[in-house]
């Protein structure tokens, strides 16, 4: 028994069914492939727009694939490059960037996709760059994208402004030479005819010969100033570690301040904790503590100036505190920033009321420094400033 004969009747409608179907994929692959080719032309149209808008940037962009071989330059990377934009594209990156490797640069920063560089690399042994690097991961392929501007003219200027610096620095050292000596002589000189006349009925002459006196040793006083800042500026100054006690300390420095302090109608006092001897550099210590002193002296009127000296736990370390307490006139937040600037003086002026070249607080900063301590201020305009100065405590152990 043969089976149910298929009409003619139905396979022309399968053959119509299936040129329907046939018919709606053409449509849909028509479809498909103008979409196609339109997401083509707008990567394309992207593209061109990124370019464009890359050349326009006034510092030098270099993209690059994961090779690190150059696929776009852009023309303020080929002023900087002093190379042809064309003639960049298909060479590696370090032809341009000495030693450069983008994936060692990453792996620093613990295999970030983003790596942000402060680096100056020498191109062509006379230009200095500071670039950055990044790779941009968001479509098929990876990019690296590599930017950078020249600072060659910024180099040249720091090493003429430090030439500058050095010949300053010399001028100043030799300048006090030369004027110390001859300063010594007028002390030395001036010193006897007070011994002199301390005896004598001539009060007038006494009160010329100490006017003299004491202008001379404020003068001396500037010219140690700028002599130690030179020396502080060119690393000459040698820290020398020797056994202190601090009561011996508080006696020199109310020896050196007591007539600056009775000429000035302020009380100068010491406040200190059981402090057990410790080892610094006395010379260093002195002119910290001795300039913080008379400039709370030079800035308070019939008031006091209290140094109190205490040790600190911070950081699981000890610390010897000298805080230098004054009740005079304070300060801006604006002259707190510029306080330790050599020759700064809050009153620039030439008829300001405090006299001095502006050296004493840039000293103690400098100081402080070279003895691994650090200085904290807190002033209030119209009452008052504190100085506190930390430096490392280890006591003495006999």
């Amino acid at each position: 028994m043969s089976g149910p004969k298929t009409s003619s009747i139905d396979i022309e409608q399968q053959l119509l069914a299936l040129q329907e179907e046939v018919a709606l994929l053409r449509t849909q692959n028509k479809d498909l492939e103008e979409r196609l080719k339109a997401h083509s032309l707008v990567n394309t149209g992207q593209i061109s727009l990124i370019n464009k808008l890359i050349d326009k940037v006034p510092f030098g962009v270099i993209l690059m694939d994961e090779k690190q071989e150059i696929i776009h330059v852009n023309a303020a990377a080929g002023n900087i490059l002093s190379t042809e934009v064309e003639k960049m594209k298909g060479q590696h990156c370090n032809k341009y960037f000495k030693d450069y490797d983008f994936y060692k640069y990453a792996s620093i920063r613990e295999n970030s996709s983003e790596v942000h560089l402060k680096q100056i690399a020498c191109v062509n042994n006379d230009k200095h760059i500071v670039h950055s690097s990044f790779v941009s991961d968001e479509g098929s392929d990876k990019v690296i994208v590599e930017s950078f501007i020249d600072i060659s003219e910024i180099k040249h200027a720091e090493r003429e402004l430090l030439r500058t610096n050095k010949t300053k620095d010399e001028f100043l050292g030799m300048i006090s030479h030369e004027l110390r000596t001859p300063l010594n002589v007028i002390q030395g000189y001036s010193s006897l005819l007070e011994e002199e006349l301390r005896d004598s009925d001539n009060d007038d002459v006494s009160s010329y010969v100490e006017n003299i006196h004491r202008a001379g040793e404020n003068l001396l006083q500037v010219v140690n100033n700028l002599l130690q800042l030179s020396d502080l500026t060119a690393g000459k100054v040698r820290v020398d570690y020797i056994p202190i006690d601090l009561p011996m300390v508080e006696s020199q420095l109310q020896y050196r301040l007591e007539k600056d302090y009775l000429g000035s109608g302020n009380k100068l006092i010491f406040k200190h904790d059981d402090v057990e001897p410790f080892e610094q550099d006395l010379a260093l210590l002195m002119k910290v503590l001795y300039e913080l002193l008379l400039n709370g002296n030079k800035f308070t009127e019939a008031g006091e100036v209290i140094l109190t000296s205490t040790v600190e736990k911070k950081d699981s370390a000890d610390w010897l505190c000298f805080e230098i307490k004054d009740s005079g006139c304070g300060m801006t937040e604006q002259t707190i920033e510029q306080i330790f600037t050599a020759f700064h003086q809050a009153d620039s002026s030439l008829n300001r009321s405090y006299e001095g070249l502006g050296l004493g607080l840039s000293l103690v900063e400098k100081i402080v420094n070279i003895i691994n301590g650090y200085i904290e201020v807190n002033s209030t305009l119209g009452e008052g400033t504190v100085f506190t100065v930390f430096l490392p405590y280890s006591p003495l152990s006999y």
